[in-house]
């Protein structure tokens, strides 16, 4: 069950993470906030990763590496196109269905197969979220239908389960990463050139800091404020990286990132107390469905 609490605590590391990104991306632009969080985060698994000792690193290290890094430069525009135009709570539930996804796609990729307790678990962690998904009124829900509704209307929606399908492939190549070398070294070269490439494409597309400008030097040159937050996004994105690299060590990746999606529960908490987020009271029943799921994983699974 060691995996299962290294699981969780990424669950609430990456909440934190989609919390801030959420905050920021009202003045600052995508590009560069992905490209220095990403930085920040390299710099933070380099560190521990040098003083614990370079590990020995596998033949397949690069091609895993040069796989995760494109997918994950796909998915991570996407993700922060959705949440720049919809709710934190709205559209982050729609990341639970990755789960579902990795039963065929870690089957494919590393012939790892959940057992049927552990499907079903897998299975209530989704219908839990798409409980979240839901609209509520008086604590009851208005229409079991209505989110798939919104799926075929709201471009957020839909373009964070493209998200979701992009994940369930990349983080079969992350464990990959992690066998290669250990659960810190890899990441910290993912998290590195992937800043790096999001900082080219804020450069190419002009996309500064703090919007177009006359002088690009100024547009990219952080405030204050900004120098504080990036190490602090660096810090979660690396104790996420670890804790979820080590229980991709002990448990097969269905499970390890099913436990993982109740990130969807912990942003929804959020975004209803912090950012004033309709729904909150509602949506228990959702997480509710979906720690049972995580339950029945841990124990069953």
């Amino acid at each position: 069950m060691l995996w299962f609490a290294f699981a969780l605590t990424g669950a609430l590391c990456q909440a934190v993470y989609g919390l801030l990104v959420k905050v920021l991306l009202r003045t600052i632009k995508p590009y560069p906030l992905a490209g220095f969080s990403f930085l920040s985060g390299s710099l933070v698994l380099l560190l521990v990763s040098f003083l614990s000792g370079i590990p020995p690193l596998g033949p397949g290290l690069l091609p895993a590496v040069a796989v995760t890094v494109a997918i994950n430069l796909i998915a991570t525009v996407l993700f922060y196109r959705a949440l720049a135009t919809t709710d934190l709570s709205l559209c982050i539930p729609m990341l639970a269905f990755t789960p579902v996804f990795l039963i065929l796609t870690s089957f494919l990729i590393l012939g790892e197969l959940p057992s049927p307790a552990g499907v079903l678990g897998i299975l209530l962690v989704t219908a839990g979220a798409y409980l979240l998904n839901l609209e509520y009124r008086d604590g009851r829900p208005c229409s079991l239908k209505a989110p798939f509704e919104s799926l075929v209307t709201h471009r957020g929606l839909q373009t964070m389960l493209l998200v979701a399908f992009l994940y369930s492939i990349s983080v079969n190549y992350d464990k990959q990463v992690v066998t290669e070398s250990d659960p810190i070294f890899g990441s910290a070269i993912v998290l590195f050139l992937l800043g790096i490439a999001f900082l080219l494409l804020a450069i190419g597309t002009g996309s500064g800091l703090h919007g177009s400008g006359s002088d690009p030097e100024e547009s990219f040159r952080p405030s204050s404020r900004q120098v504080l937050v990036f190490p602090v996004f660096g810090i979660f994105l690396a104790f996420e990286a670890i804790t979820i690299n080590l229980a991709y060590t002990m448990a097969i990746v269905p499970y390890v990132i099913s436990v993982k999606r109740l990130s969807v529960f912990f942003s929804v908490l959020f975004g209803g107390l912090l950012l004033g987020e309709p729904q909150l009271a509602g949506r228990m029943m959702g997480a509710g469905v979906m720690f049972a799921g995580a339950v029945v994983i841990g124990i069953w699974g």
